[in-house]
């Protein structure tokens, strides 16, 4: 009897420990499922062929594109040449920035060309419209806009204001329906 008891105290007090071990993780799992769903973990993709990476910095536009009718050269507009090329384009097309679907090639800026308030986006589309986005490494969004393709050829001149020594030029296309970008250039540029 005595050997009864004793393996019944063995086995409640195993029961227990096992029991215990199995609340405790449950209960750590719930926590990391309810910690990492308020704070998900974001990773960074740097890919090698980068040359220039945008520093992760607060934008004061708070990440939002500006509007495309201002005005005001501050907030970034373009003037559309609807096609007319009024600056020299360099000729070499294997300089030239292209998406990888084909549809949008740029011409100017060339990579890692310096531009200024001014400067001439010149290129041709399968696409009757594309977008801009021109982004520096301080601020964000500093210019966007749209600009009519003309006989495949599209061309504006960008007006901006950046302390900035370097960023981006994203042209794109948009899905009428979705609003999504596609046929995405990325060209980095300097200031």
């Amino acid at each position: 009897m005595a050997k009864s008891n004793q393996a019944k105290h063995k086995s409640r007090k195993v029961f227990y420990i096992f029991s215990l071990c199995t609340v405790l993780i449950i209960a750590g799992a719930i926590y990391l499922y309810i910690h990492h769903k308020d704070h998900p973990k974001v990773s960074i993709i740097n890919p090698t062929n980068t040359i220039h990476q945008l520093t992760n910095k607060s934008a004061t536009n708070n990440g939002q594109k500006q509007s495309s009718s201002s005005s005001t050269v501050n907030q970034g507009t373009s003037v559309d040449n609807n096609g007319v090329v009024s600056t020299p384009v360099n000729n070499n097309s294997s300089l030239w920035t292209e998406s990888q679907s084909g549809v949008i090639t740029v011409k100017d800026p060339l990579q890692n060309a310096t531009i200024a308030s001014g400067a001439s986006l010149v290129g041709s589309a399968t696409a009757s419209q594309v977008q801009y986005t021109l982004i520096d490494n301080d601020v964000g969004v500093i210019s966007q806009g749209t600009v009519n393709v003309i006989n495949g050829t599209f061309s504006a001149s960008i007006n901006f204001q950046s302390t900035a020594t370097s960023g981006r030029l994203d042209v794109y296309t948009s899905d009428p329906t979705t609003g999504k970008e596609m046929n995405l250039v990325e060209i980095p540029v300097n200031f």
